[in-house]
């Protein structure tokens, strides 16, 4: 059994609660937070007796630094700037040199999602080793999730519907087949499912879901995380077969969602069968989605930095210049080699 190593990012002011070499649960706190509160300014140009150019060069605290009530943040011989509040200190203001104290508000709990070991506590992420196998999809969104991994479909090809979707699969993360519809995925939120997996997605399905997502968040009616995963390709796309079997032998393991970073961690398990080999630049390839299914040409260059798709979430891009002399983007994962470059 492999290993691979998360790095859960931590906001600022986050004091982490783990050390190096703890084992730690899925649901356990890494660290907590208080959340920030408008900051207040904090005069010390006058009191100082410095001009406020100056006052940057008086600091006693770094930018981002966790102060209590009457710490000391800036001084001039005896002259000494007091924070007023506990809070996290800012910056200096340019316009007159005072100090930007934002007061800390309640306890903010911050959950790796991910069980398995730490190996490394910093400023700025906790990293920990999980045991187990790790799945890269070729698209993802939502926040990190974990639950008990369900495979909710028959078939490698099958799709989806709203039927599977029940008060059982309420906090578990459940494997699709080629497609879900915007109902199903709202149902999906609505049931309190973690996360949904995928092998394909109608472009229009996604975005009607993301659309419905953004209005329930700007009316406050959201509640709980939820994420999801593309592991095939864009469209009505089915499961390669054998990663389909080894999702069925995995069900009932416990698994982490990062829809973001588009990385599925399923804790205990063997690795998944070998992806496809990516088609190289400057080799021939066939697009095998809409809009330019069964269309053929040369790749010209795989994009850098992930772009977003039709359906509107990020994934990694290609230029293909098509046989008919027309350059277009096309997801790199509705993309086949036919030909390897010379």
């Amino acid at each position: 059994m492999s290993a691979a190593v998360h790095r859960v990012p931590l906001p600022p002011g986050a004091e982490p609660t783990v050390d190096v070499g703890d084992e730690v649960s899925a649901d356990a706190v890494l660290a907590v937070r208080r959340a920030l509160e408008p900051p207040i300014a904090v005069p010390a140009a006058q009191a100082l007796r410095r001009p406020p150019a100056e006052v940057p060069a008086r600091l006693v605290v770094m930018p981002g630094e966790r102060v209590a009530a009457g710490d000391p943040l800036a001084a001039a011989g005896h002259r000494i700037v007091r924070s007023p509040v506990s809070g996290l200190f800012l910056t200096v203001a340019r316009t007159d040199g005072s100090l930007l104290v934002a007061p800390l508000g309640e306890e903010v709990p911050v959950v790796g999602h991910v069980a398995g070991r730490v190996r490394a506590v910093e400023r700025r992420s906790i990293s920990i080793e999980v045991p187990g196998a790790v799945l890269r999809g070729i698209a993802g969104s939502g926040e990190a999730v974990h639950g008990e991994l369900v495979v909710a479909v028959h078939e490698p090809g099958e799709e989806l519907r709203a039927a599977a979707i029940d008060v059982a699969k309420a906090g578990r993360i459940v494997v699709g087949g080629s497609r879900a519809s915007a109902e199903t995925l709202i149902r999906a939120r609505a049931m309190g499912v973690a996360g949904i997996v995928l092998g394909g997605v109608l472009d229009k399905e996604l975005r009607d879901f993301e659309s419905i997502q953004r209005r329930r968040r700007e009316m406050g009616g959201m509640t709980g995380a939820f994420a999801l995963i593309l592991v095939e390709g864009f469209g009505k796309v089915g499961f390669d077969p054998p990663l389909f079997e080894w999702f069925r032998r995995q069900s009932g393991r416990m698994a982490s969602l990062i829809g973001a970073e588009r990385v599925l961690y399923v804790h205990e398990a063997d690795p998944p069968p070998e992806r496809r080999p990516l088609p190289l630049v400057g080799g021939q390839v066939v697009a095998h989605r809409r809009p330019f299914q069964g269309r053929s040409g040369a790749l010209v260059a795989i994009l850098d930095d992930l772009h977003a798709a039709p359906s509107g979430i990020p994934a990694r891009m290609a230029l293909v210049r098509f046989d008919d002399g027309r350059l277009a983007p096309v997801p790199l994962a509705n993309l086949e080699a036919v030909a390897e470059p010379s």
